[in-house]
């Protein structure tokens, strides 16, 4: 049954022994791309063999064609990487698409490229389906997003939801902005900054710790955001097993599995927080730790589950945020008059929080703030809009159906159809997205970065406040630019951004180049 929580084989265990494995696991990291053929594992066997074989014994030959394999899939997973974060022909392939063939189906891949289509696929739970897609990208356990059953995910999304409280966007915003203020402060008088490294990633590990309760990994603030990335990097593309990208995430899942799972047991459901100081009582595990000592819950429900549970927020919410934030600021500062109208939009909510010194913390702000607020949100998304956190979004269909019946272009789908709909593709739709190649205000409901219907992102209100926050925030710097050369542009590991560097003028010199 789906509620009875194991965890996968690839996630190491809590005990004495897998220390073990997670020392071979670091000392593989410390190498390179290539599989280290010595590193055994708890069972004998050598970690980087795909099919968990020893090939201690095999030829040259072989051995020289399991290194070549790897390469090869070392390339894949490089190429495919890059084309998610660099998305030009993503966009003129669909742009072509879009007029020769709105619903192209090539083999068993389906993909559709108008934004009513799009919609269609993300809100069609039970027609098309995410599990078998993702879960490969998740071997710390079940998760919201591998939960195909419509009953069974509306009951874990309930329970989700059951800790939400209604000032948590208060909560956020105020760990947000402090952490802002303090990363920009550390770096005023250098004339320039990280987006990523100096001001998103510390903010993000931040709301992990102090929001969702999951403090960095052995106090290492650098090492949690690195998790993070290595996290939402195996989601977003899965790397060749054996490869370095594997290795660490499978070691981040190794020692966040220790982690929660000692958080989880110190001190039992009620106490936990109050006996391990690392546990904010406000926070999302404190909350789950609460709801798990109430009685009648559904036998689901267990720690296994939290454990579960707070892993798939820190893998999917923490660097994609990031990632969003990072594209975002990166638009801004691309698109033409977008920068701009940031700083004007970040100017009049400056403003309005200035003519309501409370509302940072208050429950209802008043209708001037939540105006500001959304005016810069839309701005965001706008930006975003050229640069998606997550461009392409899968499915796959269990079942004969047929998509955007009744037009023209209405295509049958073959049970077994992996199904490609792109918010990409969507967002540069005339229909739904007019004069889609210009920067501009557009309604913020018709953005798709947060998809639609029963999948629609849990965690939307973490990155609606976050994202505002730290743009917020670069919009305050006086003569913000892209900083000179590689380092002005978006880099990255794996698909998961990793630097953006930005000049402003330090106590009003010029900016630093």
């Amino acid at each position: 049954m789906h509620g009875i929580r194991e965890t996968k084989d690839l996630v190491l265990s809590a005990d004495g022994q897998d220390q073990h494995s997670l020392k071979l696991f670091r000392d593989q990291v410390a190498g390179d791309d290539t599989p280290d053929q010595s590193a055994t594992g708890t069972s004998g066997s050598k970690l980087t063999d795909p099919n968990g074989l020893d090939p201690g014994g095999a030829s040259a030959v072989d051995r020289f064609g399991r290194r070549l394999r790897m390469w090869g899939e070392l390339v894949k997973y490089r190429l495919s990487c890059h084309v998610l974060s660099h998305l030009r022909l993503f966009k003129a392939v669909f742009a072509v698409l879009r007029v020769v063939r709105p619903i192209a189906i090539v083999g068993n891949v389906l993909v559709a490229t108008k934004a009513s289509d799009v919609r269609e696929v993300l809100e069609r739970f039970d027609d098309f389906e995410l599990g078998d897609t993702i879960e490969p990208g998740m071997p710390w356990g079940p998760f919201l997003m591998t939960v195909d059953g419509r009953e069974q995910h509306a009951r874990e999304r309930e329970m989700l939801q059951s800790v939400v409280e209604k000032t948590d966007a208060r909560l956020i915003r105020t760990i947000a902005s402090e952490n802002c203020q303090s990363c920009i402060e550390a770096l005023k008088d250098s004339g320039q900054i990280d987006v990523v490294a100096d001001l998103a990633e510390p903010v993000m590990v931040a709301v992990l710790a102090e929001y969702f309760g999951v403090p960095p990994l052995n106090g290492d603030r650098q090492r949690m955001a690195g998790v993070m990335r290595n996290l939402a990097g195996i989601i977003m593309v899965n790397p060749p097993v054996g490869s370095l990208p594997w290795s660490r995430s499978r070691a981040d899942i190794a020692d966040l599995t220790c982690q929660l799972t000692q958080q989880l047991g110190s001190g039992g459901p009620t106490t936990a927080a109050a006996s391990h100081p690392s546990i904010p009582a406000h926070s999302l595990l404190a909350r789950l730790q609460r709801r798990h000592g109430q009685p009648g819950n559904p036998p689901w429900f267990d720690e296994e589950w939290i454990r579960c549970y707070l892993t798939g927020l820190v893998a999917t919410g923490g660097a994609t945020i990031i990632r969003g934030v990072t594209h975002a600021v990166d638009q801004l500062l691309e698109q033409t008059g977008a920068l701009p109208h940031a700083q004007e939009l970040s100017a009049a909510l400056e403003r309005a929080i200035h003519h309501d010194q409370t509302s940072i913390t208050a429950d209802a702000p008043n209708g001037q703030l939540a105006a500001a607020r959304e005016a810069l949100r839309g701005c965001i998304y706008e930006a975003m809009r050229f640069r998606p956190m997550l461009p392409l979004l899968v499915r796959t269909c269990p079942r004969d159906t047929i998509i955007a019946n009744g037009t023209p272009r209405a295509r049958r789908v073959p049970a077994g159809t992996l199904v490609l709909a792109p918010p990409l593709a969507a967002m540069f739709d005339s229909e739904a997205f007019p004069d889609p190649l210009t920067f501009r205000d557009r309604p913020i409901e018709s953005y798709f970065h947060f998809g639609f219907g029963p999948r629609h992102c849990f965690g939307k209100y973490i990155a609606d406040v976050v994202m505002l926050e730290i743009v917020r925030a670069l919009m305050r710097l006086p003569g913000l630019a892209r900083a000179p050369g590689q380092g002005g542009q978006v880099g990255y590991d794996g698909p998961a951004p990793c630097s953006l560097r930005v000049t402003f003028n330090a106590n009003g010199s010029e900016p630093v180049h």
